[in-house]
């Protein structure tokens, strides 16, 4: 089975989006946007899949042939530094994001029978055993597939964190969303026109077959910051302290985030430990 990861990068075209700067190239390709964009790249969605403990996977970075020439060069240094040749970054014209997606791994991918598309965007994570987890789960859901039934189903993860990036602090705050867009996969045959983007996320329970995976433990980071696309719910309660140690066990990066945010004292002692 193809495992894709599926991530959009300052793509300017039609998708679930409808942040201000989807529609204003301007503010979408503004520098001050682009750093920010890829300080998140560089420091949460990259090191989250480099630190995978199945590397069986790819990605596919959709962004734009409008984006300025040094942010594309800098864009396929930084994903081919954490990931050589599994990152396929490519530029598209405006079109249709589950379009674009479609074509390249109708092209690129189609040796497997079946294919996991998860939806990862550039400011949010995985945990370490997620591929893992993932890749099993995908597998049963093909092998328990009756006749009767679709051939395909949407896996959902709904317990992570918020990572909360705020006046130079950093927090974390427990989530748990049975509809989110986290990590979200669909798995069915690879020449199969299903996609993660042609369906609202937060109805997809409603209006596709969805199997959900409720861990006890946390699947995903979910990012909050000044330069956000979409803000998101979040809860206000932080982590609790005795819940810190899998966290930063699941997810490594937040160890290296210590030296650009403050953290409360139990986070700081992981992240030094």
């Amino acid at each position: 089975m193809h495992l894709l990861y599926l991530m959009r990068y300052s793509f300017y075209g039609q998708s679930g989006w409808r942040g201000e700067a989807s529609r204003d190239p301007e503010k979408l390709f503004s520098p001050e946007r682009l750093e920010q964009r890829e300080y998140y790249l560089r420091k949460v969605a990259l090191p989250s899949l480099r630190d995978q403990t199945d590397q069986d996977f790819n990605l596919i970075v959709l962004s734009s042939t409008l984006m300025p020439k040094p942010y594309q060069d800098r864009l396929k240094e930084v994903c081919n530094d954490m990931l050589g040749p599994r990152a396929h970054v490519i530029f598209r014209e405006p079109d249709s994001t589950s379009k674009a997606f479609q074509k390249y791994r109708w092209q690129t991918f189609n040796r497997y029978a079946h294919t996991a598309q998860i939806v990862l965007d550039d400011d949010d994570a995985v945990g370490v055993d997620f591929t893992a987890d993932l890749r099993g789960e995908a597998n049963a859901a093909v092998a328990l597939r009756k006749a009767n039934q679709p051939n395909y189903v949407f896996l959902s993860w709904p317990r992570g964190v918020t990572a909360l990036f705020e006046d130079g602090n950093l927090e974390l705050i427990p989530r748990n969303v049975p509809a989110t867009n986290l990590g979200l996969t669909v798995v069915a045959p690879s020449e199969s026109h299903r996609s993660p983007f042609r369906v609202a996320h937060h109805k997809v329970l409603e209006r596709r077959p969805v199997r959900v995976i409720h861990t006890l433990e946390p699947q995903y980071i979910r990012s909050v910051h000044a330069s956000n696309d979409s803000k998101g719910r979040r809860g206000t309660e932080p982590v609790k302290a005795e819940s810190l140690p899998i966290l930063f066990k699941t997810f490594p990066l937040l160890r290296d985030l210590k030296a650009d945010w403050k953290m409360r004292p139990e986070m700081a002692a992981l992240a030094e430990a």
